[in-house]
């Protein structure tokens, strides 16, 4: 019965498909589970996929941002002169076989649905998932102390960084009213919570409670080096740095949020300088995962061809599209002749900057996955540089950026000043985060960077037009209509309106 009782969670789980199904639970009449020992028998079968390449979790998305994530943010955002690439034919062609014309029409329109959707459903999928458990783990009363401190610590890490994402996503940067739908368990018998979405400083406060939480656990019991994945000090203190990095930027703001984000970062960065790579073969090294002391977390996808559609065909060699995709020159002007980064991801294609080929690793032709590092220390470091700068150090500021300069081979800016700091900052932001996940998206979105993305691209035998200002209603993803249909608190993000082809 035990065992049928755990399974239950996730049963529960898998049938659910919205916030308020995974987040509101029915009152627990009966244990799921009855020692610590189920609990991280349970636990486990989701935290497998961050010890193992290419192993599924019992719940959530795998990688933890995934593939058509990516792609989406990539195309939301200014890095590929997309326009160019569209009139040289690049993406609809007949040796394309990694994405149609329906796929590029809806990711370069704006227009893409399914994964937003996607995003909301398993995301609060996990959450439920580990209220559920840290609920019940609350309640255990035979258990080892140290290590229920280090179960409970890994599960808040993991929570609130589902957490965080969906604020960032969903969640528009200065609207306080608009934050996104979030409770946590308490352990009572609570049923018919109204799922509305919280004030934004409310999602914060829930987050950085989670991970102050478990950052005490830690330094109470250490980890347990068989078992933790997200539960590390330096980890913890990145995810920090950057929750309040980016609150600083939106309706939730407190005068102290940059000295937490400074702080933080420094204790992410505390130790890790001699790990940082330095030269182009070190860098790529750190691409494929051939660095077993580089400082951050590890996952990648099972294929790159499934990311092909955007950055490349890993069988470009012999001819099959898309390839030599072309990047925008304000991005490529960013990158001095001694940055190995600038080799790293571009060629030149008939005098216009193109992606690589090779990229991200060197290696050229074969099989490359989309490689993600989460918690990585190159971020903590950027994190530092602003935060010393917002809080009046700019000498620090500016000595913090261009230690993080050398570590590329990037020209120093001893001449830079006032905003121009910032404006480095950002833009260094940009050339470190080149493909990476959602960075570059989340910098338009929070810096509101002054920039006006326009696209009129023609599809299915029509021109469609595109417009996104800074700081408009496309920073903030649309609300599934799952959601909007099952929750009646729910308040949608407005202005989308899907183009039917």
């Amino acid at each position: 019965m035990k065992k049928i009782l755990i399974y239950l969670i996730l049963f529960n789980l898998v049938l659910a498909s919205g916030c308020k199904d995974f987040l509101d639970l029915p009152p627990k009449n009966q244990r799921a589970v009855t020692t610590l020992d189920d609990v991280k028998s349970v636990l486990a079968g989701y935290l497998d996929a961050f010890a193992r390449t290419n192993m599924r979790p019992i719940v959530g998305p795998y990688p933890i941002i995934t593939e058509q994530q990516n792609m989406m943010f990539e195309a939301y955002s200014d890095n590929f002169n997309f326009s160019k690439n569209m009139e040289l034919g690049r993406y609809i062609a007949a040796n394309n076989y990694y994405g149609n014309e329906k796929f590029y029409a809806d990711k370069l329109l704006f227009n893409d649905i399914t994964t937003p959707a996607y995003i909301w459903e398993n995301y609060y999928q996990v959450i439920g998932f580990l209220n559920a458990l840290i609920d019940q783990s609350d309640d255990l009363r035979e258990a080892d102390p140290e290590e229920l401190k280090r179960v409970k610590g890994e599960m808040m890490v993991h929570r609130a960084f589902y957490a965080f994402k969906l604020q960032q996503y969903f969640a528009p940067i200065d609207k306080e009213e608009m934050g996104i739908p979030l409770y946590l368990h308490t352990g009572g018998e609570v049923v018919g919570i109204e799922m509305k979405r919280l004030k934004q400083t409310e999602v914060y406060a829930i987050i950085i409670n989670d991970l102050k939480q478990a950052l005490a656990f830690y330094e109470e019991v250490g980890m347990n080096q068989g078992y933790n994945r997200f539960f590390n000090a330096r980890y913890i203190q990145n995810l920090l740095a950057q929750v309040y990095w980016f609150k600083s930027g939106s309706s939730a703001k407190h005068a102290d949020d940059y000295k937490y984000a400074r702080d933080y970062a420094l204790g992410a960065v505390n130790g890790v300088e001699a790990y940082i790579p330095k030269t182009l073969i070190d860098f790529r090294n750190v691409q494929r995962n051939l660095d077993p002391q580089y400082p951050a977390h590890y996952m990648e996808s099972p294929a790159f061809s499934y990311v092909a559609a955007m950055y490349g065909s890993p069988l470009d060699y012999l001819g099959f599209a898309p390839t030599d995709l072309i990047v925008n020159n304000d991005l490529y002007e960013l990158f001095d002749n001694g940055d190995f980064r600038k080799e790293a991801y571009f060629v030149e294609v008939e005098g216009m900057p193109a992606m690589s080929r090779s990229w991200p690793d060197g290696i050229n032709p074969g099989n490359k996955p989309l490689r993600i590092y989460l918690f990585a220390p190159e971020e903590a470091y950027l994190i530092l540089a602003e935060g010393y700068y917002e809080t009046g150090q700019p000498a620090q500021a500016l000595t913090t950026l261009n230690l993080f300069k050398s570590f590329r081979g990037a020209a120093q800016r001893n001449d830079l000043t006032g905003s121009d700091i910032l404006t480095e900052i950002i833009n260094e932001r940009r050339k470190e985060f080149f493909t990476d996940t959602d960075k570059r998206w989340l910098d338009l979105k929070r810096y509101k960077i002054n920039k006006t993305i326009q696209r009129t691209l023609r599809f299915f035998n029509a021109d469609h037009t595109v417009k996104v200002e800074p700081g408009d209603y496309h920073y903030a993803l649309p609300i599934p209509l799952s959601e909007l249909e099952q929750n009646p608190d729910i308040v949608p993000n407005t202005g989308w309106d899907p183009i039917v082809f």
